[in-house]
């Protein structure tokens, strides 16, 4: 899962990097968005970290052992506690809506499929009467007949039957 947002508390990173420079605060930033976009460990190389940051390799070497002390050397990569919780934060957050919409996907689809299932006629599931053109009503109130909900041609009644039957099929 690729995420082009992450959580970003200003407090916190402003009582961490107060002391930095400039430079140094920067670097350390564009090293943090690196490792949340990509979310993985940033590699421990010194050269693939200037090119992250996007400064030359003696620029960044004057600059790496500030910025290196917020973050773990292990197994050839460097970690970082705060990103490693957010992102397991943001993979919760998506499976817990992941599961959700699974469900609610498979609720929806067991509706479908027990109406099709019904024993209704075709021509309720094809065109509702609420979704039946007003000049088919008015063709209706015309010639005297109605139309019941299934699209069945009924009797012949007279104008006021008519009426009072299209009035209340709207209502429904």
């Amino acid at each position: 899962m690729k995420s082009g947002w992450y959580p970003f508390f200003v407090v916190d990173y402003r009582r961490d990097t107060r002391h930095l420079t400039l430079e140094e605060d920067a670097a350390y930033r564009r090293l943090i968005d690196e490792y949340m976009v990509t979310r993985a460990a940033l590699p421990s190389d010194d050269e693939a970290l200037a090119r992250i940051v996007g400064m030359p390799k003696a620029e960044w070497t004057r600059l790496a052992p500030k910025v290196r002390r917020f973050f773990k050397a292990r197994n050839d990569k460097l970690w970082h506690k705060r990103c490693e919780l957010e992102l397991r934060a943001q993979n919760a957050r998506h499976n817990s809506i992941r599961e959700r919409a699974k469900k609610g996907g498979i609720a929806k689809a067991l509706k479908y499929k027990q109406l099709a299932a019904s024993s209704m006629p075709e021509a309720c599931l094809i065109v509702p009467h609420y979704k039946r053109k007003k000049e088919d009503l008015s063709t209706e109130l015309m010639e005297g007949t109605a139309v019941d909900k299934c699209g069945q041609v009924e009797k012949k009644r007279s104008a006021e039957e008519a009426i009072k039957r299209i009035v209340r099929a709207r209502r429904e």
